[in-house]
């Protein structure tokens, strides 16, 4: 019995981890219009375009295949939203971020559903 609860706990511990890794986009411009967010904009040069953010925000643009070896640009203490064109590509580095040590959010959908949802 007391095996079956350390289980149960385990997994709603874990749940809940995995749910705070991923914000959706209504999620994240509540949060930005309270206060200014760190973007990390992942997506290739090629496909970059702007994106309005409320004033104060910060993006960094580094590409993902470049990440790994730009970390020294990033802040520790700073939480990082992550976009890429549709969100599946930072859903995996938000993953890869938290185990160097980074505080970050993927944002679901990535730029295109940010833009869908401004344009909704």
């Amino acid at each position: 019995d007391k095996y079956i609860n350390v289980v149960i706990t385990i997994k709603k511990e874990k749940a809940v981890e995995k749910m705070n890794y991923s914000v959706t986009t209504k999620e994240f411009m509540l949060l930005a219009a309270k206060e200014p967010v760190e973007v990390l904009d992942l997506r290739d040069p090629d496909f970059i375009d702007s994106f309005d953010l409320p004033e104060g925000s910060n993006v960094t643009h580094i590409p993902l295949t470049q990440l790994p070896n730009r970390l020294d640009q990033l802040d520790r203490s700073k939480t990082y939203y992550l976009f890429t064109q549709f969100g599946g590509r930072s859903k995996t580095m938000a993953q890869f971020l938290r185990n160097e040590g980074f505080q970050v959010a993927n944002v679901i959908g990535g730029t295109t559903a940010y833009k869908q949802y401004l344009a909704s």
